[in-house]
């Protein structure tokens, strides 16, 4: 007879033997006991989880000739329950959607066959496996057989890729999803076979076949085949290692101890003796990272846990390992693990990555701090702040003056900065620590000053606040350097502008205004603090005149006093001809000192009170010298003066 593998071998001939899949197990038993039989099925999970198996088990289930009806215990010895098992029962048909994927496959071997009645068995059953690898053609002629099919027929569909089954399939479906086997009920499986077939085994030997076999019942039945054709009748933890190519726990527990020791050249010497073993690089860190992942199971306290899945054995022998790590630790190690596997699928240089990757592990490369710079040059003494000037404001630059539309009057006149505030709370250490002038741009709120801030420390900050400010808003830079820090009333920084325009580029721009005032308090490494923009207004040059002078100025100036005069007695502002001064070549001429106009409202006591003033003299009228103004136009545009008519 021909040789069988064990996994064929050892299939599970009932739902009982099915382990690790109770929910999928006992919810078929229910419906077949109910009569609640579904026309469709889907099965989905990891490869090797047993959804072929159960597919089988729930055919004979459904056929078994040994009870009147469908049992969810098969007899399995019955004729059909034989059949089924060995592939040969004519009304279960398997499909290979991996190999049979087009639609003409899907007409063929189900839509023309599924109206005819089974021939020996209750149920037609349809087994189709990698149903994910079906094309859409395939899935659409598929659809209206699985959503109506006839009552004798069941579908079972099987894949390991959910995600990839169209939704009109899954939704006529009912979903079972198989779960990967635990370290614990795969060693157990392991060693009933390895009893089954009159062998001994260590208990690492059986742990290392069930981690190797990463959580599939198949994959573990066939690295233990192979294990087995390795040695004779006993299988060690060494042989699994030789046999495999899987690393033993000795080895990776001289690897964790090496790197806690924090020596380099020990270190490189154990790498050197990884590679020298022939073992695979990828096994390796696969291996070590399991082995970290374990450390940080018993690391953070949860014994109970890590002794029912490695076994007492094992949990013993690495709870003086997990003293040596913390959990951040040992979380930061497999990360580094994870990247190294990444990069090696890219890597011919797999010695030196292992090289490199175990010296990153090491204690002292995990937490080995970050580089700082420093927040100033100890070298460079900074500059003592000192105390507030009477005038804040350059000697070359007038003060602003607030504009009268928004401001009240008695807000205009400005207190100086030395009298808002006090001299004692003026910073006078040198130290850089303490030096609000000195703080770096871009500090952070946790190093504020110790001292208040000061109308002067704004002032000395200002140069790093328009730096700092154009490079978060190159466009609105050059409006802001238009203007000086010119008062401070609590947390509110008056701004004063020389230009209307940048003003109202930054008043008027919410955004922009509130980007210069984040700045000015991530600069100053303070919050709360707020702008107001003003206008600098440049007042008069001074002039020697008396008092008469001035009010006589005053009048003339005030444009609302001439028009009532004019709008009351419009002749009386009117002068002659020849009383209006002529201004000469190089005079400028203006409506003050051609018209002149006494208020009409000075009479009785207020005329008395105030002197009229005088009359101008007459001028000289004689004509100026040269061509005159008309006589140059027509010469230069050749032009003739023609006479109304």
């Amino acid at each position: 007879m021909a040789y069988v593998a064990l996994y064929r071998k050892y299939r599970s001939q009932s739902f009982g033997e099915l382990m690790g899949q109770e929910a999928v197990t006992t919810t078929l038993q229910n419906a077949i006991k109910t009569g609640r039989i579904a026309h469709a099925y889907l099965f989905f999970g990891a490869r090797g989880c047993g959804k072929t198996s159960t597919a089988r088990l729930l055919a004979r289930a459904l056929n078994c000739t040994a009870h009147d009806g469908p049992t969810p215990e098969p007899c399995g010895v019955c004729r059909l329950c034989v059949s089924i098992r060995d592939g040969s029962c004519m009304d279960v048909v398997e499909i290979d959607a991996a190999s049979e994927t087009s639609i003409d496959d899907v007409r063929e071997k189900i839509i023309e066959n599924v109206q005819y009645a089974p021939t020996e068995a209750r149920y037609k059953v349809y087994i189709i496996d990698e149903v994910h690898d079906l094309s859409a053609k395939a899935f659409d002629a598929l659809l209206k057989t699985l959503e109506e099919p006839p009552g004798y027929v069941i579908f079972v569909l099987a894949t390991t890729e959910w995600q990839k089954v169209p939704i009109t399939i899954r939704s006529r479906c009912q979903p079972f999803q198989f779960k990967r086997g635990s370290l614990l009920d795969l060693g157990k499986a392991v060693q009933r076979v390895i009893e089954a077939e009159g062998c001994t085994a260590e208990p690492e030997a059986v742990q290392s076949i069930a981690r190797s076999a990463e959580g599939s019942w198949r994959d573990a039945l066939s690295l233990l085949e192979q294990v087995m054709a390795y040695t004779d009748k006993h299988i060690t933890a060494e042989a699994v290692n030789r046999a495999i190519g899987t690393v033993g726990l000795t080895v990776l527990s001289k690897v964790v101890a090496t790197l806690a020791e924090n020596q380099w050249d020990r270190t490189l010497a154990v790498a050197a003796e990884l590679m020298d073993s022939g073992a695979d690089v990828r096994q390796m860190m696969t291996a070590l990272s399991g082995h970290l992942r374990d450390l940080m199971i018993i690391s953070a306290g949860a014994y109970s846990a890590a002794e029912s899945e490695m076994g007492p054995d094992r949990f013993r022998a690495m709870q003086p390992q997990a003293s040596l790590f913390d959990p951040p630790a040992l979380l930061k190690m497999m990360s580094i693990l994870t990247n190294a596997e990444k990069e090696l699928r890219f890597s011919n240089q797999h010695r030196a990555l292992l090289e490199c990757t175990l010296l990153r592990l090491m204690p002292v490369m995990i937490g080995k701090p970050e580089l700082s710079v420093p927040a100033a040059n100890p070298a460079t003494p900074s500059k003592p702040v000192l105390a507030p000037a009477a005038n804040p404001l350059p000697p070359s630059k007038p003060v602003a003056a607030p504009a009268a539309s928004s401001m009240p009057p008695q807000e205009t006149t400005r207190t100086p900065a030395a009298a808002q505030t006090p001299t004692s709370a003026v910073p006078q250490s040198n130290s850089p620590s303490t030096s609000p002038a000195t703080q770096p741009a871009g500090s952070s709120a946790e190093s504020r000053f110790a001292e208040p801030v000061t109308f002067e420390v704004i002032q000395t900050a200002w140069p790093r606040i328009l730096k700092a400010f154009a490079k978060i808003s190159p466009v609105g830079n050059p409006h802001l350097s238009n203007s000086e820090v010119t008062g401070l009333d609590d947390k509110m920084v008056t701004l004063t502008f020389t230009k209307d325009f940048s003003r109202e580029r930054i008043q008027g721009n919410q955004k922009g205004k509130s980007a210069v005032e984040k700045v000015i308090n991530e600069v100053l490494a303070s919050e709360g603090y707020k702008i107001r923009c003003e206008l600098a207004v440049k007042a008069p040059p001074p002039t020697e005149t008396s008092d008469t002078d001035s009010e006589e100025n005053e009048v003339q100036e005030s444009p609302s006093m001439v028009l009532d005069e004019l709008l009351e007695d419009p002749a009386s502002a009117v002068q002659p001809i020849d009383a209006l001064p002529m201004p000469d070549a190089d005079t400028s001429f203006a409506v003050s000192d051609a018209v002149h106009v006494p208020p009409a409202s000075l009479t009785g006591t207020e005329s008395a009170s105030k002197p009229v003033p005088k009359e101008p003299e007459p001028l000289d009228m004689a004509p100026p010298e040269g061509p005159s103004f008309l006589e140059e136009a027509i010469d230069i545009f050749d032009g003739v003066v023609i006479p109304p008519e």
